[in-house]
């Protein structure tokens, strides 16, 4: 190589050094500085004669970031005097003239002439942005951790591909009573083993929708316990894998209070059915008297004949005591039918005809004669289908609607009463309907609020659960003035009735 070219590639280096955004210093085997670049002097706010045949050590690596002395001895950049290693250091820091200080990386490379060492080239770069953007996200990823542990719902973060689980939070640890380690050996698949079909029709609407939220699945807990869980689900994108993000909160707390709820609703219902039956005692004796007596009647006149009859009056005796029978068994049918009706009993739903429902609750209603002098009729439809309800409760609506008009019609002279079923489209509905003198606008809309009543002596409860059995059936119960007088009052079912899902 000519001398000229030696210049010419000297000249090239330097301008290399001038255009370098990253400082770049040389020292000797003392550690003083031998040149300096320009990016090292704005960088440190040193100029280049300050610096140039100074220790650099002292003037911009003297102290550790708590302040503390950093010797001499134990920094790379001096290392690569002795070792002849390159050292490079990520994370430390540089001080400016100023007296503050900003993080660096930077490189020690040691310099040689014909295999002695005769000094060192530092490289270094202000990371203060790269560190900024590290520390906010490291903040973001803490922040979002603390919210991920604090939140009282179970998350699960599993791998789309084979439905492993990537990240669980301390809560569906602990409702599924899984240590953090099993719990991630674990797939989305070995939560749900008892209910695959489920799992699977649930993941490809999820697949398909991208979202979805559920009360389907049901979760298996470390001890074989079933947890019915309301999930809610995303597929998300992190560091180029498609993840599902599983929120799942735990039911059993709400399972067990809609229980709860249904028996208090049940034992409520039951106790305005006996209240009913309380109402109704009185009347039973004249319900009853008329088969109880022809019984006594008959059983008297067979002992008679048997005592004093001749043979011809003899062979009547089987027809009086079929007689007695027939009016004996009336009598048992009225009891009976009285005690199915205030029976205590859990919901129990059951595919039903409503007109049987309409036609034994009507009997059972007019049971103590209260009716009598009323032209009761009931018009049923036909082919109507089979509902799935709970009988005895459905039974308590018509109960109570035929008795309140019942009452309704005391006023009244030709006493009226019709009951019909029909149905339109997916409903079916029952009305009563009756002629008497109605009721004030303005209270027929509060008719079923509770404690609402137009009785002396009525607690105001009897509407107010008829109202409570007929939605909880998925249907609705009204009352609308007549428009030649009297009162209708009117439910409708869906077909469907009945066919709710509950937990548990």
């Amino acid at each position: 190589m000519t001398k000229i070219d030696e210049e010419q590639l000297q000249i090239h280096r330097d301008l290399i050094l001038q255009a370098s955004g990253d400082g770049v210093y040389g020292l000797d085997c003392e550690g003083r500085t031998i040149f300096v670049n320009p990016a090292a002097e704005r960088l440190t706010g040193y100029s280049s004669k300050e610096m140039v045949g100074k220790p650099q050590h002292m003037l911009i690596h003297h102290s550790h970031a708590d302040g503390s002395e950093y010797p001499r001895l134990e920094c790379p950049i001096y290392a690569a005097f002795t070792d002849g290693e390159v050292h490079q250091v990520t994370d430390e820091i540089f001080w400016r003239k100023d007296g503050s200080s900003f993080p660096v990386e930077y490189v020690s490379t040691p310099i040689l002439d014909e295999g002695k060492i005769v000094g060192a080239v530092v490289s270094f770069r202000d990371i203060t942005e790269r560190k900024r953007a590290e520390d906010a996200l490291l903040e973001s990823e803490e922040r979002y951790r603390k919210i991920v542990e604090a939140t009282h719902e179970a998350i699960f973060l599993v791998r789309v591909d084979d439905g492993q689980m990537l990240d669980v939070n301390d809560e569906a640890c602990k409702m599924l009573g899984f240590t953090r380690d099993v719990l991630m050996t674990k797939t989305a698949e070995d939560l749900h083993p008892h209910e695959m079909d489920v799992h699977q029709e649930v993941m490809e609407s999820l697949l398909e929708a991208g979202k979805i939220k559920t009360d389907r699945l049901s979760c298996m807990a470390s001890n074989g316990e079933q947890i019915p869980v309301r999930v809610s689900a995303s597929i998300i994108q992190l560091k180029g894998t498609e993840c599902i993000l599983f929120i799942a909160q735990d039911m059993r707390e709400y399972v067990q209070a809609e229980k709860q709820a249904r028996k208090f609703q049940s034992d409520l219902h039951h106790v305005s059915r006996v209240s009913a039956m309380g109402e109704m005692a009185s009347g039973m004796a004249h319900e009853l008297n008329q088969p109880l007596t022809a019984v006594m009647n008959y059983v008297q006149a067979c002992r008679r004949i048997l005592d004093m009859g001749n043979d011809e009056q003899r062979e009547k005796v089987s027809d009086y005591m079929e007689k007695a029978v027939a009016q004996a068994e009336r009598a048992g049918k009225i009891i009976s039918g009285l005690r199915k009706y205030v029976e205590k009993s859990e919901a129990n739903r059951s595919f039903e005809e409503l007109n049987v429902i309409v036609e034994e609750a009507s009997k059972l209603a007019l049971v103590d004669g209260a009716a009598e002098g009323v032209d009761f009729n009931i018009d049923l439809a036909e082919d109507l289908p089979s509902l799935n309800v709970d009988k005895i409760q459905i039974q308590q609506v018509v109960f109570n609607l035929v008795r309140n008009a019942i009452e309704a019609l005391e006023p009244t002279p030709l006493k009226q009463i019709t009951i019909t079923t029909s149905r339109a489209e997916n409903l079916v509905s029952v009305s009563v309907c009756d002629n008497g003198p109605g009721l004030d606008g303005k209270l027929v809309g509060k008719l079923f609020d509770s404690f609402v009543t137009t009785k002396p002596n009525g607690m105001g409860l009897g509407l107010s659960i008829c109202q409570s059995i007929i939605e909880d059936h998925g249907g609705r119960i009204c009352a609308n003035r007549n428009a030649d007088g009297g009162m209708t009052f009117k439910f409708t079912l869906p077909i469907s009735a009945g066919d709710k899902k509950n937990y548990g």
